[in-house]
Order: C-alpha cells, then sequence, then structure tokens
C-alpha cells in the first residue's frame, strides 16, 4: 500500500519540479488530485469500475456468450440452476444458455417476438409476446397458450402468489390471470402502455406506464391507486433492492418520425454490425482485453448507427420507501433507463442504460458506474447476466484471474506545464499489480501530436510523472489480479507548475495636465509634498503615500500623472519601471523604476515644452528570478506644455476693449476678466469656440468703468495661466 503525506513524497514534489527549473516561486505548483467517484467517473477504463465510495477496483470479468444471433434481446429470467432463459426477436425464438455459456433454443412460438418472461410458484416458465399479446406456459421445452390479453403487446409478467399479473400495450391494460385461459382485466390506463411490474413482498403489484409516466398500485384486493405521477412520459423499469425497497426508473425521449411502441423498447441490431469501440483513450491495442467501462461525468449520446432510432433522452431513478415521498437518487439528461436489478445485500440496484451502453450501480445516497459495453444500449440484467442491443450480446459477470485499465480523465493546467511527483493511495496485495503510465500534449483531445505513453511503472516507483511539458495531461494505470484478491486506488495525486507567463499591461495613458492621484493621510486632509530631485535623475515626484486609502484625483500644477492597469496570468506581483523619449527620438530615458502601485505623478517643469511618448514595462521578476517575464506599452504622444499663453491688446475705444491671446503648443481654453478686482466675468472669443492656438476677444464694459483697474485672465489646455493687467476705457 502505498500512503500520501509521507515527508519523502513531499520532498519528491519539490525534487521533481527543481530539476526543470533553478526557481518555483513565480507560478505555484499544484496539484490535480482524483479521489472520489465524481473525479474518477471523469475517466474511461477497461475491466474497472468505480466504487460508490470513490475508488477504483477491478471490476468481475465479463465474458461475451458467443452463440447469440438473434436481432433483439427482449427479456430475461434466471432458472433455479443458473441457466439464463432469453425473449427475443424477431424469430419468437427463446433461448436457453446453460452455466456453461452453450446456447440452445428452448422453443418457438408463433409470434415474432418474445417480450416478457417469469418463473411462476410451479417452476413453469411464462413468456409474454408480441404481436397479438398472448402469454404463454412452457415447461420442459413445451409451449402452450395460457392466456391472450386481445391487446397487440404484452410488456410485463409479474407473480403475486399464484395469481399472474399481464401488462399490456395498445391499449394499456393490467390482467390478472389465475389459471390457463381464466383472466380478467384489472384496469384501463389512459395511456397506450403498461411498460413494467413489479410485485413486493405485500402482494401489491407496482406496475409503470408509458405515455403519462405514471406509477400504479395493484393492492390484492384488486383495488388500483396512481401513487406517483412522473414528469417523464415512461415508466421503464420497476425492482426492489434487497432490503425490499422500491426503486422506479422513469424516463423521456424524442425520436425522429413515430413510433406506437415505447421509448424504452429494445432496437434490434443494425444488419451489418458495427465494429467494435476502440477510442477509449491510451488503448492501442484492443484485442483480447476486457470488456469496457467507461465513466464519464455528464452522458453523451452515441454517434448515430445505421439502422438505429436515434433521439435525445432524460431518465431518473427514484427510490420509494414506506411513508416517505419518492425521492430522485440518479438523474441523466442524455440517457434511459431501460432495466432494474438488485445487487448485492445492502439494498443498491443495478441499472442498464442507453445510448452509451453503460451500466451503473445505485445505492440510496450514492451511485458509481459499474461497466460500459461497446453495445449501445444495456437492456437486460437477470442475475450476473448483461443483455445489449443495438448489436444484440449477453455477457456473464464472474470472478477469478483479471485484468483491467483506467484512463484518466484530460487535466487541462491550463497552459504549458511541467510535471512533478505523482503519488497515489491504495492497496497492492499479494498476487496483484498496479502500474502506471502517463501522457502529455497541446491539444485538448489526445491526437498524435501528443507524447507517446511512457512505459509502466510499478506503483511504488512510479513516484514522478514521466511525460514532457505540455497544457494537457493524463495518467492511465492498469491493475491486474490472480483472483485470489483485488487491488484498489483510492486517491491519486499529480503535481504540475505552469511555466512563467508574462505579465499584461491592458491599458495606458496619461490624465490631464495637472491632474494628480494623492491618498488621505490619517488625519483625513489631503496633504503631499514634492520630494527632492532622485539622486539618479532630475524629476520631482510626489512623495510616496503611506496610506492604502483610495487615491483621490487633484490638482497641482506642472505636473502630469501616468495611469495603467496590468495583471499577471499567474497572479505574480507586478513592478513598473517607467521611460520616456521626445517624439521623433529614438532614445529612451529612464523616469522611474521598480513602481508598484498602478499610477506615477511627476513634475513637468525640468523638460522643455514639446512631445513625449512615455514607455511602461511590468515585470514579475520579484516572483521570478530566474524566469523573470516582462510585458512594455508605449502610451500615445503626451504633449508637455508649461509655458502660459501670451495676452496682446489689439484696439480698444470707450467701453470697448479688445485683446488677444496667443499659446505656441496648447489651445486656448478659457478667458475672463475683472473689474477693480471684482468677481471674474467668462468671456467668449469672437468665433464662439475655445480651440485654438490664437484667439480674439472683445469686452464690453459699463461706462462707470472707465479708468478702472482691467484685469484679464487667460488659461490654456495644459492649465497655464496668464495675466494682464489695463485701464479700462
Amino acid at each position: 500500500m502505498r500512503r500520501l503525506g509521507a515527508p519523502r513524497a513531499i520532498g519528491l514534489v519539490l525534487f521533481a519540479l527543481a530539476a526543470g527549473a533553478h526557481a518555483v516561486s513565480g507560478a505555484a505548483t499544484k496539484i490535480w488530485v482524483s479521489d472520489s467517484a465524481s473525479d474518477f467517473s471523469l475517466g474511461e477504463a477497461r475491466g474497472v469500475a468505480v466504487t460508490m465510495d470513490g475508488s477504483l477496483v477491478l471490476a468481475r470479468d465479463a465474458r461475451r456468450v458467443e452463440g447469440i444471433t438473434e436481432a433483439t434481446l427482449f427479456a430475461a429470467a434466471r432458472d433455479r440452476d443458473g441457466s439464463i432463459l432469453l425473449g427475443t426477436g424477431d424469430a419468437g425464438r427463446l433461448l436457453r444458455v446453460s452455466p456453461a455459456g452453450k446456447v440452445e433454443t428452448m422453443a418457438t412460438l408463433p409470434e415474432k417476438e418474445v417480450t416478457a418472461l417469469a418463473f411462476g410458484p410451479d417452476g413453469a416458465l411464462y413468456a409474454g409476446t408480441a404481436p397479438g399479446g398472448k402469454v404463454y406456459r412452457i415447461e420442459n421445452g413445451k409451449p402452450s397458450p395460457y392466456y391472450e390479453t386481445r391487446a397487440q403487446y404484452v410488456w410485463a409478467l409479474a407473480f403475486s402468489e399464484k395469481s399472474l399479473y399481464v401488462g399490456t400495450g395498445l391499449p394499456g391494460e393490467i390482467h390478472r390471470v389465475t389459471a390457463s385461459g381464466q383472466g380478467a382485466r384489472v384496469y384501463a390506463t389512459t395511456d397506450p402502455h403498461v411498460r413494467s411490474l413489479y410485485a413486493d413482498s405485500q402482494g401489491r403489484i407496482w406496475a409503470g406506464t408509458s405515455g403519462s409516466g405514471l406509477v400504479l398500485r395493484v393492492d390484492k384486493s384488486g383495488a388500483v391507486k396512481t401513487v406517483y405521477d412522473s414528469s417523464k412520459t415512461e415508466i421503464t423499469a420497476i425492482a426492489a433492492g434487497s432490503d425490499g425497497r422500491v426503486w422506479v426508473a422513469a424516463a423521456s425521449g424524442e425520436t425522429p418520425g413515430t413510433s406506437p411502441e415505447p421509448i424504452s423498447a429494445p432496437q434490434p441490431s443494425p444488419a451489418s454490425r458495427p465494429p467494435k469501440n476502440t477510442a477509449a483513450r491510451g488503448d492501442e491495442d484492443q484485442k483480447d482485453k476486457p470488456e469496457v467501462t467507461v465513466s464519464v461525468s455528464t452522458a453523451r449520446l452515441a454517434p448515430g448507427r445505421p439502422g438505429s432510432r436515434q433521439g435525445t433522452y432524460s431518465s431518473e431513478v427514484l427510490l420509494f420507501e414506506e411513508g416517505e415521498p419518492p425521492r430522485p437518487v440518479w438523474t441523466s439528461s442524455e440517457e434511459i433507463v431501460f432495466g432494474l436489478a438488485p445487487e448485492g445485500d445492502k439494498g443498491a440496484v443495478l441499472a442498464a442504460t442507453g445510448p452509451n451502453g453503460k451500466l451503473y450501480r445505485l445505492g440510496p445516497s450514492l451511485w458509481s458506474l459499474e461497466r460500459t459495453f461497446d453495445e449501445k444500449q444495456v437492456t437486460i440484467l437477470a442475475g450476473n447476466t448483461v443483455g445489449t442491443n443495438s448489436a444484440s450480446a449477453l455477457y456473464r459477470l464472474s470472478e477469478g484471474p483479471r485484468e483491467g485499465q483506467y484512463v484518466s480523465a484530460v487535466k487541462d493546467t491550463g497552459r504549458t506545464s511541467r510535471f512533478g511527483s505523482f503519488r497515489f493511495d491504495g492497496d497492492v496485495p499479494a498476487g496483484t499489480r498496479v502500474e502506471f503510465s502517463f501522457r502529455s500534449g497541446e491539444s485538448g483531445i489526445p491526437d498524435t501530436t501528443w507524447s507517446a505513453w511512457s512505459a509502466f511503472a510499478p506503483a511504488e516507483s512510479a513516484t514522478a510523472v514521466a511525460a514532457p511539458a505540455g497544457r494537457y495531461l493524463q495518467w492511465k494505470v492498469r491493475m491486474t489480479s490472480d483472483g485470489a484478491r483485488l487491488p484498489g486506488v483510492r486517491r491519486v495525486e499529480a503535481s504540475y507548475r505552469n511555466r512563467n507567463a508574462a505579465p499584461v499591461v491592458e491599458t495606458f495613458l496619461a490624465l490631464g495636465p495637472s491632474e494628480v492621484f494623492a491618498r488621505s493621510a490619517s488625519g483625513g486632509s489631503n496633504v503631499f509634498e514634492t520630494t527632492v530631485p532622485d539622486e539618479k535623475g532630475i524629476f520631482t515626484s510626489l512623495e510616496e503615500p503611506k496610506a492604502e486609502s483610495p487615491p483621490r484625483r487633484l490638482l497641482r500644477k506642472g505636473y502630469r500623472t501616468l495611469t495603467w492597469k496590468a495583471s499577471d496570468p499567474d497572479g505574480d506581483p507586478l513592478t513598473y519601471d517607467l521611460e520616456f523619449r521626445p517624439f521623433g527620438s529614438t532614445r529612451w530615458v529612464l523616469l522611474k523604476k521598480g513602481l508598484r502601485e498602478a499610477f506615477y505623478s511627476f513634475d513637468t517643469t525640468a523638460l522643455p515644452d514639446g512631445e513625449y511618448v512615455f514607455r511602461l514595462t511590468a515585470s514579475d521578476a520579484e516572483a521570478n528570478p530566474e524566469e523573470k517575464k516582462t510585458f512594455s506599452r508605449d502610451s500615445a504622444p503626451v504633449v508637455i506644455d508649461n509655458t502660459p499663453p501670451v495676452i496682446r491688446k489689439l484696439s480698444s475705444t470707450p467701453g470697448v476693449f479688445e485683446f488677444e491671446a496667443v499659446d505656441a503648443a496648447s489651445p486656448i481654453m478659457e478667458a475672463e476678466y475683472s473689474v477693480d478686482a471684482k468677481e471674474w466675468t467668462r468671456v467668449e472669443p469672437k468665433d464662439g469656440l475655445s480651440d485654438s492656438l490664437t484667439e480674439s476677444y472683445q469686452i464690453r464694459l459699463d461706462p462707470k468703468a472707465r479708468g478702472g483697474f482691467l484685469l484679464i485672465r487667460v488659461t490654456d489646455a495644459s492649465r497655464n495661466v496668464a495675466a494682464a493687467s489695463f485701464t479700462a476705457p
């Protein structure tokens, strides 16, 4: 047994990852864990089952019974000696399969289909047929007519004490037969089919209909009541576990065209049988392997086969307990349950489904996948025998020496990764063997671009993922047993680390002239000061804020603020470097290094007026000193203009003063005047728009202001302010 959590195992993770890189402090080491039924149910396997408590174990060996060539298998019953009786179509044959696997025709009935079977308390076999709706009694291989329902189909037979109950289709009725030729209709449903019957320990008959999906119950007095109205259209199967609790399968489906049969009616084999499915991931050679057991998280419809009736299905299996409302235990949006049968001594049942060929084990609170067959409709359950349709086949499950393989789901690590240690928790008793193999690739579905599977390594030495770097990973386990004891896998861990990804700068821009960010100090006032010039540069900056409150946008003359939004796919902390160059130059000059916040305000008065381009470089070097990644982004040209406009007098006449404002770099934004230091009055340019480097203005003054102190103030788009004084005309 290999246990997780040992110091040696932890060391292996670190050693294996360090072997491919000098530092692992950037992208964190992650561990892919599989340790539950839902985890393991995402993969595929051959001869391996997922238990309800979340382990992988070798499943019972499934051996196909040779000699069955019938188009359809409708029903099965197990005789006292272990033989299996099969009702088939389309030749009306009743087959007997001996415990040794020998197949022989027990009887041939006049109708084309033997659709229902049941052993009576007298030891005789009773068979329902279609079309024609007749029931036969077969004893010593000789059939004799027993009852005629006058319906088109007989879908189900069940004995309650000595009375035989018959469920029919077209019309949907329940009949009670007490002796040969002596019977009567107990109940006529409004649905076209009574699809399933079950006799419980109290002698009551449970019936499921197709059309409205009703569960009916007939008590010993013959009274009938509806015990459940399903949201589905058909009750496909009813059975009880070893504890007597009743399980009911309900389904709905849509198929192309129209059919008088229930949606759960088995489909015949196509004329030419499709080849076995050999697409299970990681199995290069499928010959002489046990039957496939496939686990998937969400059922998916199989591709349409020639002659099959392909459609969409949904199912649920409910558990009925006395005095309690029924509760769903298992649901599927893409599968249909064809049959239920008791399994084991803990009240569980097996559920046969299609169109993905899956056999499930259902318990009161848990479920798991027992096995998946290549044939896509699992319809027959009888003892240790499983029958399929679409391609008719019969399998017998048995103990003994066996081998199985499980292939994990494809793990998407997000991007190309290096793989580290591999650990598992499970049991490898004497006479058994557990081995692991690995492969990786860059495509979501394994193809020829993936690496080859690594050689199988015994579990005790499979300490590292033997696969090259890749985005996707799979592991595979092969288990063998001599039949005396079985190995098992409870938990698997695979370690990986993403290759360091470069940071991303999403936006980088300059705020308006004189706009700065500042944080509130602990005292609550917006205090900010300029620091002394950097020893390594000429620029004066705002003091590094120490509080963690969100910054506020303020104005400070002569300053510009660069702001950006950046992120790192690994979540690494980022630092930023800022550079600049005059527009038209190719030489970059460092502005500031090692910034941590996503903005920087600086004094531009040290720069001559003109256009400048700024470059931001984001780096994750702090977390990845040996594998750092950077990303740079340039700003659009930024105008630096610290020169105020010039105010020139143009003319003056009594009560009228004209002037112009001229700026070399920035458009004139605003002009105001004041007389004798009174409030400022805005004046509009002659052309009505303040949008040019030169603007002309005319001021009309009150005659009483003549000789007064006229003050004019002009502001450009860079928030440079010029002022001039004149005598009011």
